[in-house]
């Protein structure tokens, strides 16, 4: 009798360390609220037009997402995992599964947030030599450029993040404001994340597409990334380039096109005692590429200075940022070079450890350089509730 005791207890017991060596979990964030964003163009001439957007959407102060991730022990420091992600929409509850993204074109400009799929991993860790992921993720230059200052929102006044845009109504559709536009994440990507040694760490993020069709012409997409973090006592710095490449011939014979876009971008934080300021710059060159030239598409240019201070359960925070954009370096009239100024600012009361209560302003202005009245400006107010699972 107290052999089989015995036995069952073991067998018991090793049941229980082997389910601890491998789990799986659901986690996400669902952010629901009002927004009402407010658009004023002016064009060369001073006529000015107006425009509103807005409603109970959600996903202001993050994207709302659900996930999935597993880890298995391997043993001996070494696990498996995967971590798939899809985005939603928070006033349908929709999950878009449009496969744009997950597929090349010219610009790599799909390659964004545009699809339902935001993660889809697997990879190894190992304690001592770092760790790798293949499939589709951020690039190392999204933690950079969102900070982690109201990391990652969706609001304009956020200079080194926003999407902000404007039309030929305004200061005239030069470029996407945000810097990290055509590489946020890409498909198809092998990453490395090294272990941190004396405060510093490294990654580097490296992939591509190809789309053949029998006579071998298509669409070719590539991505490749270097970064570096270096940590001592409440300082962090971050720093890296990211470039992502596309052609397309859509015959044999048919023309070459290409486009190149480098990324740049670095910021220094300081976090202590629940305050935390940072600054973040960061710049974007896209160039266009044929068989006989090499021409500058457009550039943006940002940088930011961050502030937050958590005290008790009131987390109040402020960004200012300014910038640039342009399309052409000429000196005529035709030049389409942009200023560009933001400002959003904030609160956030926690209720628990997983939800937030929030309410923010953030304006954002683009004005052409030239001697001209053309300008374009954007107001947005939301009001939310955030919840983590």
């Amino acid at each position: 009798m107290k052999k089989s005791l015995f036995a069952l207890a073991a067998v018991s017991a090793f049941a229980g360390a082997a389910q601890a060596q491998s789990s799986v979990s659901v986690y996400g964030i669902y952010d629901g609220g009002f927004s009402q964003k407010n658009t004023k163009e002016t064009t060369t001439a001073g006529a000015q037009t107006n425009s509103q957007a807005g409603g109970f959407s959600g996903s202001e102060s993050a994207s709302s997402r659900i996930g999935f991730r597993g880890v298995e022990d391997l043993g001996k420091g070494l696990t498996a995992n995967f971590n798939l992600e899809l985005g939603f929409n928070a006033g349908t509850g929709e999950v878009t599964t449009a496969t744009s993204s997950n597929t090349a074109n010219t610009t790599g400009a799909t390659q964004g947030s545009d699809t339902g799929v935001r993660t889809a991993t697997i990879g190894l860790g190992d304690k001592r030599l770092g760790s790798i992921a293949i499939g589709r993720q951020l690039t190392g230059m999204h933690a950079i450029l969102a900070g982690d200052v109201w990391g990652g929102n969706n609001m304009v006044g956020d200079m080194t993040y926003s999407d902000f845009a404007s039309t030929s109504s305004g200061a005239g559709a030069t470029a996407n404001g945000r810097v990290n536009s055509v590489a946020t994440r890409s498909s198809n990507m092998l990453t490395y994340t090294s272990p941190t040694v004396a405060g510093f760490s490294l990654r580097g993020d490296w992939g591509n597409t190809v789309a053949t069709s029998s006579n071998y012409a298509g669409i070719q997409y590539a991505v490749a990334g270097a970064y570096a973090t270096y940590t001592y006592g409440p300082i962090t710095v971050k720093g890296g380039q990211v470039q992502a490449k596309s052609n397309e011939a859509l015959s044999v014979a048919g023309a070459y096109a290409a486009s190149k876009t480098t990324i740049n971008g670095a910021n220094v934080m300081y976090k202590a005692q629940g305050l935390t300021v940072q600054y973040t710059i960061g710049n974007n060159k896209t160039e266009a590429i044929s068989a006989t030239a090499t021409t500058l598409s457009s550039g943006v240019r940002a940088q930011k200075l961050s502030a937050s201070y958590q005290v008790g359960a009131f987390m109040p925070f402020v960004q200012y940022g300014i910038g640039g954009t342009e399309a052409t370096r000429t000196a005529s009239a035709a030049n389409t070079s942009t200023e560009d100024k933001a400002l959003q600012v904030g609160v956030e009361y926690s209720l628990s450890k997983r939800s937030n209560l929030y309410a923010a302003y953030g304006t954002q202005e683009r004005a052409l350089k030239r001697n001209s009245a053309a300008k374009t400006e954007i107001t947005d107010i939301a009001i939310g509730l955030r919840h983590t699972f």
